[in-house]
């Protein structure tokens, strides 16, 4: 229907921005692609869960936790047929990343180029932190795949399904993928369905918060999928509380969360009390009325593959389906209809305007042109302030100020709890060996947590800043609009609410590291230090430093960011400004036509009648759920 609105208007000059608009929004809709981003734990059956969604045994279902990388399963499309699976292998210099990361983790000395297989291969992981251990498993394949994989890093290559799931299996290739596509041919998929399996929250990859970030905003719908009788990681409760950060900016609540393999439960008494468990830690993450599922990937694929309804119903994954369904094929597509009417609705009232400017006596048209003409210079040199307005750049400024000041009050209100997390007796125990290396290890882990928490924390405020922004630049607009006798629904029009700012590439906090070998005298011993005043005494002395670590780290990205967001807010008004010379244009040129006897009133009442028709269609649909 927006085509059918955007051809009816592609002759008239007097809408030509109107049917722009109206043809980019239809383009949106024909799309019809989901995206449905699974997240969690790799003992959370996250493939199994793929798998079921998929209706067919897919992916492996034991991926190695230190080389997961981000795959898709998309329908087949052009050259790429049902099988066929596109690697991308990562960069000489990704690569090199990683391995220098997994050092530092280590406490290793930097790696070289000449040696570091030697010493990955040769890594042990007796007496080190929990934390290490996905990091000596990447180094370990790494040194194992090397021979094979050099070659082929910065490439991208098509491989049948066969080899793609030997691919994703073999953590001595696994670790050397960036990311994998798969086209694949299922109901799923062929209903438009793009499903991510993004990398486990407790993997190595998780230092890239940006990329959990994007999927997490962008994504159409997300899945947080848990196991039945696993405790929430410290991984899963990071997650959890990027999600709760960022949950206001969704225009839907687009969240799911599994409870996965279900049929552990001896009792329906004992699954709703691990529901309720899981809405508790839920609630804890600020996400207050989640929608919780707990289902049998491994029952629902038996039931699917095999044919037996009796075990897909037994599994619960009906009721999560049809869920999935109602969100997917109405609730979404319902947003993007509201503002399809709406633009309709605006496009409309112009076509009404034009034809009581036609059906007007000859007079009154040709002092409305005047009028018009008269204000042109004053109208370009108000558009030209707006193009260069100061003031919403330094409200943003000071809005962004604020947002970040806060950022770092709420992680160190947290420090406590991160410290608590970091230095735990069941690390620093009387029979483990190496404890000062474990000690030292427990500090560097509570600064990478600091240092992961300034990020996610960073990725969130992007979102406010560019609500910010948008906000900021939409009332400068508003207010050059109405001076220039442009409605608010003709400029929202013209804006296209579809349009996305862009988010920073990249945000890297570094926080200065503290010296935590001068802190070993601290530690006496494991009683002394967790029953007595040791741990106490240590954060006394730490927490001031690790403070003014994170409030220099947030002030470095405090520049990036502020910096970023000024500069498309600047460009916000631009185009904003462009927008509006352009819709006064079309106004001059259409009463220009009107005064030399063009379209009559009974033309614009045409057009503004079949435009009407389509309104009124488009509430049918929402009407009647789709």
């Amino acid at each position: 229907m927006l085509d059918a609105a955007a051809e009816l208007l592609r002759c008239e000059p007097a809408m030509a921005s109107a049917a722009r608009s109206l043809a980019a929004r239809a383009q949106t809709l024909a799309a019809g692609r989901f995206t449905l981003a699974l997240f969690g734990a790799f003992s959370a059956g996250k493939s199994s869960f793929a798998n079921a969604l998929l209706g067919e045994d897919v992916l492996p279902v034991s991926p190695h936790p230190a080389t997961a990388a981000v795959g898709r399963i998309l329908a087949p499309e052009g050259a790429y047929l049902h099988g066929d699976a596109l690697i991308t292998m990562k960069s000489q210099q990704e690569f090199w990343d990683d391995i220098v990361h997994s050092f530092s983790v280590l406490q290793l000395p930097a790696p070289q180029q000449q040696t570091w297989i030697s010493v990955a291969a040769n890594l042990q992981a007796g007496g080190l932190h929990p934390s290490a251990l996905p990091h000596i498993g990447f180094l370990r394949a790494a040194a194992a795949g090397w021979p094979k994989a050099e070659g082929r890093l910065g490439t991208v290559r098509t491989v049948d399904l066969q080899e793609y799931r030997s691919l994703v299996a073999d953590e001595t290739q696994a670790c050397f993928i960036q990311g994998t596509d798969l086209y694949y041919d299922c109901p799923l998929t062929a209903s438009g369905i793009i499903l991510v399996d993004t990398p486990g929250a407790d993997s190595l990859h998780a230092r890239h918060t940006g990329v959990t970030f994007g999927y997490m905003k962008d994504a159409d719908a997300i899945c947080f999928v848990t196991y039945y009788n696993h405790a929430f990681s410290k991984a899963d409760r990071g997650l959890l509380a990027q999600l709760g950060r960022i949950k206001d900016s969704f225009a839907l609540d687009k969240m799911f969360f599994i409870i996965n393999a279900s049929d552990l439960a001896s009792s329906e008494e004992e699954l709703e009390e691990v529901k309720a468990h899981v809405a508790g830690n839920l609630r804890t993450g600020g996400l207050t009325s989640p929608r919780i599922y707990a289902l049998s990937s491994l029952l629902a694929l038996e039931g699917k593959t095999g044919m037996d309804r009796e075990r897909y119903e037994a599994s619960r994954f009906r009721t999560f389906e049809d869920a999935l369904a109602r969100f997917a094929g109405g609730e979404l597509p319902q947003l993007s209809l509201n503002a399809a009417r709406g633009s309709i609705a605006s496009v409309r009232l112009r076509a009404e305007e034009w034809r009581e400017l036609a059906a007007a006596e000859a007079g009154r048209r040709e002092t409305g042109l005047q009028e018009l003409q008269a204000r042109k210079e004053a109208a370009a040199r108000r558009l030209a302030l707006l193009a260069a307005e100061e003031r919403p750049a330094r409200d943003l400024q000071r809005e962004g100020a604020e947002l970040i000041y806060h950022v770092g009050q709420r992680i160190s209100f947290a420090l406590g709890r991160f410290f608590q997390e970091s230095f735990h007796p069941s690390l620093l125990r009387e029979d483990a060996r190496n404890l000062k290396e474990i000690f030292t290890a427990c500090g560097r882990e509570l600064e990478r947590t600091l240092q992961r928490e300034l990020e996610q924390e960073l990725w969130a405020t992007t979102l406010r800043l560019e609500a910010a922004g948008k906000r900021l630049a939409g009332q400068a607009a508003l207010a050059a609009a109405e001076e220039l006798s442009l409605s608010g629904g003709e400029l929202e029009l013209l804006e296209n609410g579809q349009e996305r700012w862009t988010a920073p590439e990249k945000l890297e906090a570094h926080l200065n590291p503290l010296d935590w070998p001068a802190y070993w005298s601290r530690f006496k011993s494991p009683r002394h230090f967790f029953e007595g005043p040791g741990r106490s005494e240590l954060r006394a002395e730490a927490e001031p430093l690790l403070k003014e670590a994170l409030t220099r780290a947030a002030e470095a990205e405090q520049e990036l960011l502020l910096d970023f967001y000024t500069v498309a807010l600047n460009t916000a008004l631009a185009m904003a400004a462009g927008r509006l010379h352009e819709a006064m244009q079309e106004r001059e040129e259409a009463m220009s036509e009107l005064l030399k006897g063009g379209d009559s009133a009974e033309h614009w009442n045409e057009i503004a009648s079949q435009l009407h028709l389509l309104e009124q269609s488009f509430g049918e649909l929402l009407k009647n759920d789709l």
